[in-house]
Formats: structure tokens, sequence, C-alpha cells
């Protein structure tokens, strides 16, 4: 029998937030035009079985109303917190409904860390009920573990596991990624979806950017940019921060006063606090290694004298500090689940692939003398260039100060990734990156290595 696998992840469907909520009219149409050319007569479509495996992250519970949640969360606010959603993207919904009744097609749903709430029975059988499908169809599948393997030498997670600030450590499954129950009463969510409720999304809303670079921008350089901006959010960050220490205290509490108008010193004292946090966390979180070929006292290393350098930058000239902050460099999170991934692969030879998004940056790595890939489905959310030094000008600075995210003056860089798997009984997966353009038109293209 011949099969076809499209993996999509990281859609980030909310309650229709202007800035939070990531999924608009273009993934709309986007989504409409790849469930279209997955139809039977479509050019994705001839396979007798074709599934849509979303990969996480679908749904962002973490950005839709209420917000701070304790650090928990439990089926009744999960549920309003869905129905926000769907109110939000009747259309989403109505598009599945299609392509689910069309014979041969079905539709697969993995964990993210931002829809973790998919694991109460709740949340998953309104999804039923708002796509139009029995609970429990065959045509609709929760994929309880924390991985998927559809076909015998396809691996499939979303890649949050390797990523310390947002695995789920919360006893929703145990170390080999089977479910330790199938219905809890309470989730307790990762380390930075608390930080992001508690401290962090006021930054998420004012400067929305951060959350949308092309390559992704680190905290490190986030709090230097903001330390030039907004010393008052920076602040105020930082004491919210600081409530979620085991043993709380007030932050910045070596900040003389005036000192927080100091870019460089401001930037010192955030670090220094916010370093603090994440050895609180590292001590109420047992048993993580950094799961990147680098090892910690090198990740750390790296930090430092990242941290040294950025210091020094905040005294220079304002274009040139800005200029200087936003330089690529290596997004440790994004390494860290390539390494995960690559090390399932090392360990289960009988892999082809493995695939994962969560890093929201498109990624192939041939491994093993291109007997294994690690493929990365990026995201479908707006992603925009960090400016490069010719791009930084005092209108630029004025923007990244104010942004205005309904007239965006950075580049834009939004690739919809899928990846596309092709199958027949008894012989290899065959697996690609795609980029889909032209919104409900069939107009998509490879992605070469």
């Amino acid at each position: 029998m011949s099969t076809t696998k499209l993996i999509i992840s990281d859609l980030h469907l909310a309650d229709g937030h202007p800035v939070l909520d990531g999924f608009g009219d273009n993934q709309q149409s986007t989504l409409e035009g790849l469930l279209n050319a997955a139809s039977p007569n479509g050019p994705l479509g001839h396979a007798q079985d074709v599934e849509l495996i979303i990969n996480g992250d679908c749904f962002d519970f973490l950005v839709t109303p209420p917000h701070d949640t304790g650090g928990t969360m439990n089926a009744s606010l999960a549920l309003e917190k869905l129905n926000s959603i769907i109110a939000a993207h009747h259309a989403f919904f109505e598009a599945l409904r299609i392509f689910i009744k069309l014979p041969g097609r079905h539709i697969t749903f993995l964990t993210g860390n931002h829809d973790v709430e998919l694991c109460f029975a709740q949340v998953r059988a309104r999804i039923y009920e708002a796509i139009g499908v029995e609970k429990g169809s065959q045509a609709l599948y929760f994929c309880p573990t924390r991985f998927y393997r559809p076909l015998p030498d396809v691996y499939i997670e979303h890649g949050n596991h390797y990523d310390f600030w947002n695995r789920c450590t919360n006893g929703l499954w145990d170390t080999q990624g089977q479910p330790l129950t199938l219905d809890p009463v309470t989730i307790t969510l990762p380390a930075g979806s608390h930080y992001v409720q508690h401290a962090a999304l006021p930054i998420s809303i004012q400067y929305p950017y951060f959350d949308h670079f092309e390559p992704s921008m680190n905290i490190t350089r986030q709090m230097a940019l903001l330390c030039l901006f907004n010393s008052a959010m920076v602040m105020q960050t930082v004491q919210h921060t600081m409530e979620l220490l085991y043993q709380p205290r007030k932050g910045l509490s070596h900040l003389a006063p005036g000192e927080e108008y100091m870019p460089a010193r401001l930037f010192e004292q955030v670090m220094f606090d916010l370093a603090e946090f994440k050895q609180d966390m590292l001590i109420r979180n047992p048993g993580w290694t950094e799961p990147s070929d680098a090892k910690d006292n090198q990740v750390q290393t790296n930090a430092i004298m990242e941290f040294v350098a950025l210091r020094e930058t905040l005294a220079l000239p304002l274009m040139e500090a800005i200029a200087t902050i936003c330089m690529p460099t290596t997004y440790q999170m994004g390494e860290s689940v390539a390494a995960g991934m690559h090390k399932v692969l090392r360990n289960d030879p009988t892999l082809r692939y493995c695939i994962a998004g969560h890093t929201h940056m498109a990624r192939i790595d041939p491994i093993n003398n291109g007997a294994q890939t690690y493929l990365n489905t990026a995201s479908w959310t707006t992603r925009v260039a960090l400016p490069v030094p010719g791009e930084i000008t005092t209108e630029l600075v004025a923007w990244l100060r104010q942004p205005d995210w309904q007239h965006i003056a950075l580049r834009d860089v939004t690739q919809l990734v899928f990846a596309l798997v092709n199958a027949t009984t008894n012989e290899p997966s065959s697996a690609s990156l795609y980029v889909w353009e032209g919104g409900i038109n069939r107009n998509y293209r490879k992605i070469e290595v």
C-alpha cells in the first residue's frame, strides 16, 4: 500500500490577538491549499493513505487568556482557553473537517510545549466536536506518547524534550516517552511557560519581533537590546522573575538609584539575576544533561563570553550597539534539539528520518554519511529577518523602540514549511522539506540541503 505523510508544526492558533496569535489569513489559505493538494485529485494525494500530522504547538494555550495560571493547568481552564481558540478559527476546523471526510485521509495531533493541554481528555473531546467527527473516530488520532512512529523508519516528536526551559517534566510521560496517564487531573507547565506567563508576556506583546526573528535571538541579546530601549520593562520583568525563585526576593538588589538608566550596568545586574533564576530551576529539576555536542561547561563558557562582549557593546554609540546585538549567533536551543534528534537516529539504525519542530527554524542534517537525516519543519508563524548593519537606520531604530506590528519594518522571511514523506509497503521511506507558496494555489518548492 502507498502512503503519504504531511508533517507540519508550530501553527500557534490562539484567540485572535493581533500580536500573539500566530495563525492569520496567509496561514489559513496555505492550509487549505495544502489539504486541497492532498485530496485524491491533487498532486500530493495519489497515495491510498494520506495522513496530516500536526507535530505540536498547533494550539497556543500559553498566550490565550487567562494568562498567569500559576504554572499549572487543569482541564476546565484548558477547555476555556480552547473555546476561545475555536471561536477565533472556525475556518481552520472546517478545513480539517472537509479533509478528514475524504477517503483514506486522517489527522494526527502530537503534543508540544504550548499545547501540552492536549493531554486532557476533555480537550481532546472538544476538538473532535469542533472538527465534526465522532469521539474515537479512527480518522482523528491524538498520539498519547511523546513521540510518534507513523512508519518503521520515521520518528517524529515536537522537540521540546531536549530544551531545558520547555521540556515537560510533569509526570505525563516516563523516561521512554510512554504516557503515565491518559487523563491527568492537573499539569505542571514547563519552567519556560511559567516564566512567560508570570514575567515575560508583556515583552512579547510590546516587542513581538523578539519571538519572530530569523535567525532566532537568545534571551541574553534580547535583554541587551531592551536595556537600550525600555529599562522600566526590563526591571519589571526581572522583579516578576525573582518572584518565581524557590525563595523569592527582590530583583536588581545591587542596582544603585539611577543606574537603571545606564544600559551596561542594568544589563550586568539583569543577567546576574537571570543566571540565579536558571540555577534555581536546575536545582528544582535535577537530572538535566545538555543534549548538544557541547558540554555543559563549554555552553557556560560561551554564555559568559557573550555576556562580557555585550556588556562592552552597550557602551558603544546607539546604532553601533544595535548592529552588534543583532549579529546572528548560534541558537543554543536549536542545537540542543538537533543533538537530541541526532542521538535518536544514532541509537536506532532502522530509522531513516527524525522530524521535529519547536525551534521555528528549518533544518536539514544528514548524518551517518547521509544514511539518516534530521529534518525540522520550522514554523508557520511570521518570521522577520534580523537587521543587518546596512539596514539599521534611525527610522528602523525608532520602529524597534515602538514597533507597529501591523506595519512591520523588518524584512518578511516567513516560510510555511512542511515535510513530505512517501512510502510503499516493505520499501524505505523518502522524506524532504518543502515550502508552500501562493496561498490556496498549488505552489510549493523543495528545500535543498
